[in-house]
C-alpha cells in the first residue's frame, strides 16, 4: 500500500512538471507571436497557420495528459481501496478466529456467532437494508461475543444456577467487547451495535438501559437472533427449546424485549425459510 501511495505521489510530482513546463511553452510561443504582430507587422516567421497548429498539439497534449492522469490516479484508488478493504477484512477475522476458539471450548455455544450472523443478515435482507447496513450487521454478528474472551470458563459454562456476581461479570462482556475494538476505529459503527445488543425495547436491558427507538436497528436485529439461537441451541443448564415454545417466547417478546418491526419480519421469515431453525451448516 505505501509503495502504490509512493507511486502516486511521483506520477503527480512528473505530471504536473510537464503541465508547467507546457504551459510555459505555450505562454513563451504566445508572447513571441504576439511579440512578431506588433512590432514586425505582415512578418511570416511564424505563420498563423503553424502558431496554431502547434497550440492546437500543445492543448492536446495537456489533454490527453490529464485524462491519463485521471484514469491512472482512479484505478490506483480503486486498488488501495480494495487493499485497505482486506486489510480490513484480515483483522476482523483475526478477532473472529479468536471467538471460535472460545465457542469451541463448549459444544453448547459451538458456532454461535456464525449462526446469529446468518440470522441477522436473512433477517436484514427480509427488510430490504442496504448493503453497507448489512456489512455493518454481519461484521458485528460475528464479533458480537468478543467481550466474552476475559471472562472465566467456569462461569461461561457453568451448569449450576449463576450467582448475581456471576451475572454481573456476564453482563459486562458488552463493555468489554467496545473496549477492545475501541482500537479499530473502521469498526466504530460494529462497535455500537454490539454495544447495544443487550439494550431492551422496553428500556430494561445493559448497559446503557436505552428505550424503544434509541437503540438502532441493527442492535435490534443482532439481539432478536441472538436470543432466537440461544432458545434454538442447547444450553449447560437446560435443553433446545421446540419450535412451538420459540415462536411464543419471540411473539410475547414484542415490544419488551425487542422491537415488535424486527419480531414480526423475523416470524413471517421462519415461515418462508424453515431452514434458519437449523443449528449447523
Amino acid at each position: 500500500m505505501e509503495k502504490s501511495i509512493k507511486s502516486a505521489s511521483k506520477l503527480r510530482s512528473i505530471s504536473r512538471n510537464f503541465k508547467i513546463t507546457t504551459v510555459i511553452l505555450l505562454f513563451l510561443l504566445t508572447a513571441i507571436r504576439l511579440a512578431l504582430y506588433f512590432y514586425f507587422p505582415g512578418s511570416e516567421i511564424i505563420s498563423d497557420k503553424v502558431f496554431l497548429s502547434v497550440v492546437f498539439c500543445i492543448v492536446t497534449y495537456l489533454w490527453i495528459q490529464e485524462v491519463r492522469d485521471y484514469y491512472y490516479l482512479l484505478a490506483l484508488n480503486k486498488n488501495l481501496e480494495e487493499m485497505h478493504e482486506q486489510l480490513e477484512r484480515s483483522e476482523v477475522e483475526t478477532i473472529a478466529s479468536l471467538i471460535k476458539t472460545e465457542e469451541a471450548k463448549d459444544l453448547s455455544t459451538s458456532g454461535h456467532s456464525e449462526r446469529v450472523t446468518k440470522i441477522s443478515l436473512a433477517i436484514a435482507e427480509e427488510m430490504q437494508l442496504s448493503d453497507e447496513v448489512k456489512k455493518s450487521i454481519s461484521r458485528a454478528g460475528i464479533l458480537h461475543d468478543i467481550g466474552k474472551i476475559n471472562i472465566s470458563d467456569a462461569i461461561l459454562f457453568k451448569e449450576e444456577e449463576l450467582t448475581d456476581a456471576e451475572w454481573e461479570i456476564i453482563r459486562s462482556h458488552p463493555e468489554e467487547a467496545a473496549r477492545i475494538l475501541e482500537p479499530l476505529k473502521f469498526l466504530s459503527k460494529e462497535r455500537d451495535i454490539i454495544l447495544d445488543h443487550h439494550e431492551r425495547y422496553d428500556g430494561k436491558g445493559y448497559p446503557r438501559g436505552l428505550k424503544g427507538d434509541e437503540i438502532s436497528i441493527e442492535a435490534a436485529i443482532l439481539a432478536v437472533a441472538d436470543t432466537f439461537d440461544a432458545m434454538n441451541f442447547v444450553r449447560p443448564y437446560r435443553d433446545a427449546l421446540g419450535e412451538k415454545e420459540i415462536i411464543v417466547e419471540l411473539a410475547a417478546s414484542r415490544g419488551k424485549q425487542h422491537s415488535p418491526k424486527v419480531v414480526d419480519v423475523f416470524l413471517e421469515l421462519l415461515e418462508k425459510r424453515p431452514e434458519l431453525w437449523k443449528t449447523y451448516e
